[in-house]
């Protein structure tokens, strides 16, 4: 029997980015270019007449650009997933964020490496593992709504991915979900689907939340600062792109800035009472494929805070993090898990529960209660 491919149809005014596309997909395996077109209201109109798995949308476009035209997908063709191709600048960045909250899959900066060979490269490293994982997503429910066992992927899985096994440990007991300790800190990490997850999560956090909260999303420079800007818009915590030198402050958020690894360090400055803990950047070399890394903030923030550690790993491909919960771990950290169910992309957490790091795994629309609950010591809303 011949196995299906994955359909792709590609959505950009520029003929030079949609042949470059094509040419990336002809290097990732089943996967099949369908179509392509210059802009929404075509793309539409080709999908009425043309099954399709996946479109890359490009968010700029004349007539109806990406964000227009993915509202249109999300009523009419939620099946189909959605890819947006983003300059990096920060308009069409704030626009990317606006997609992703809305149910885009993820996104990808247009290619700008310092040459073609390079550029492409780029590219299919960046789109094999959301293929691959949105692939393997919709033959599971194509296997599942003809009533089988559910079906591998066509597209070859990394090595990675090939060694995690099914969940199987127990849930934490009730004892073990709501300790009686101290958190002076929250820290975060989530990759992919994460602006989605985010912009459930944070928003929901109180204000007087009263510890800071430190972040790292996996994205380029220039987006993580529109992420930002997004975020503290809605919630009532003060949300920002972190800088070096900044001061870490209770009812603050911080997230790592594309492309530096963010850290944490203990200060004593003249003129001010006791310790400090500020923000410190580098950009030594990527860990786990990323910078900013999950890892190397959770490292530094277990030499720096001790046991008094409240971390949170959401949505998100690969194990990033993973390391960093086993040190913070070994001080008394208590982590909290997304639960599968509510992931874009099963990774991150998976990586993190299979290891037995994980006190509790949580649905995402709950983890925002159960974090005020475990910092002020205050029952859950009912």
């Amino acid at each position: 029997m011949t196995q299906e491919v994955l359909r792709i149809l590609i959505v950009d005014d520029m003929a030079t980015y949609r042949r470059i596309l094509t040419l990336a997909f002809e290097q990732i395996p089943g996967t099949e270019v369908i179509g392509v077109a210059q802009n929404g209201r075509i793309a539409l109109s080709k999908i009425e007449s043309t099954p399709v798995d996946l479109v890359l949308l490009d968010i700029e476009m004349p007539e109806m650009d990406g964000l227009a035209t993915l509202d249109v997908l999300r009523e009419k063709y939620p099946h189909i997933g959605a890819i947006m191709v983003s300059a990096a600048n920060r308009h069409a960045a704030g626009v990317t964020m606006k997609a992703l909250q809305k149910g885009a899959l993820d996104f990808i900066p247009k290619p700008d490496g310092g040459s073609p060979t390079e550029s492409m490269t780029m590219l299919v490293e960046q789109l094999k593992p959301l293929v691959r994982h949105f692939s393997m997503r919709i033959r599971m429910k194509r296997t599942r709504d003809a009533g089988g066992a559910p079906a591998r992927s066509t597209v070859p899985l990394a090595p990675a991915e090939t060694l995690l096994k099914p969940v199987t440990a127990p849930p934490p007991q009730p004892s073990l979900a709501f300790p009686r300790k101290h958190f002076d800190v929250l820290a975060i990490g989530v990759s992919t689907g994460g602006p989605n997850a985010l912009a459930t999560l944070i928003p929901a956090l109180p204000g007087d939340l009263g510890v800071p909260v430190l972040l790292v999303q996996h994205m380029p420079p220039v987006f993580t600062a529109s992420l930002a800007d997004n975020l503290n818009a809605k919630s009532k915590l003060t949300v920002r792109e972190a800088q070096e030198g900044d001061l870490v402050e209770p009812n603050h958020v911080y997230i790592a800035p594309g492309g530096c690894h963010m850290i944490v360090r203990r200060t004593v400055e003249l003129g001010k009472p006791g310790e400090n803990m500020r923000i410190a950047l580098n950009d030594n070399p990527p860990e786990n494929s990323c910078r900013p890394s999950v890892d190397v903030l959770f490292r530094s923030v277990a030499a720096q805070y001790g046991s008094n550690i409240l971390s949170v790993i959401l949505t998100g491909m690969g194990s990033d993090g993973c390391e960093g919960v086993r040190v913070m771990k070994r001080r008394g950290c208590y982590t909290i898990t997304q639960s599968e169910d509510t992931c874009v992309i099963y990774g991150m957490p998976r990586a993190v529960d299979e290891a037995g790091l994980s006190d509790l795994r949580v649905p995402l629309p709950e983890i925002a209660g159960r974090i005020a609950q475990l910092i002020q010591k205050k029952a859950p809303a009912q």
